[in-house]
């Protein structure tokens, strides 16, 4: 399920008309200040109370919905760059998909989070 909500995720990112979501830059980092901000409360809350288990949420809920749309703007900010590149200039693709892996690997981490926060019936 992760790898085809991934696939969809960069392959609407690929193929997107315009420049859609390279405007989202602003809003990505307000979430990601959002989100490092639960993550580093989470370790002074306790998980007992009302408090803590909302910031536990938003720390782990908020960091796949901030992963997510960071996938789709990096995904699309490779290929601006690809296509905007000079020809005389060389291409390092490696360096541009870095930040394409760590998202993906964070994603991973959130949603593996979730799945073992879970009980079984």
């Amino acid at each position: 399920a992760v790898v085809s909500t991934q696939s969809t995720g960069t392959g609407a990112a690929v193929t997107a008309p315009s420049e859609k979501f390279l405007q989202m830059s602003g809003p990505l980092m307000m979430g990601f200040g959002a989100v490092f901000a639960a993550t580093i409360a989470t370790s002074f809350m306790g998980p007992s109370g009302a408090m803590g288990k909302g910031v536990y949420a938003l720390a782990v809920y908020g960091g796949v919905v901030l992963f997510s749309a960071l996938l789709l703007y990096q995904t699309q900010q490779v290929v601006r760059t690809c296509e905007r590149m000079p020809s005389h200039q060389a291409y390092d693709p490696i360096v541009m998909s870095t930040g394409i892996y760590m998202s993906t690997v964070n994603l991973f981490v959130r949603i593996l989070s979730i799945l073992s926060g879970q009980k079984r019936k």
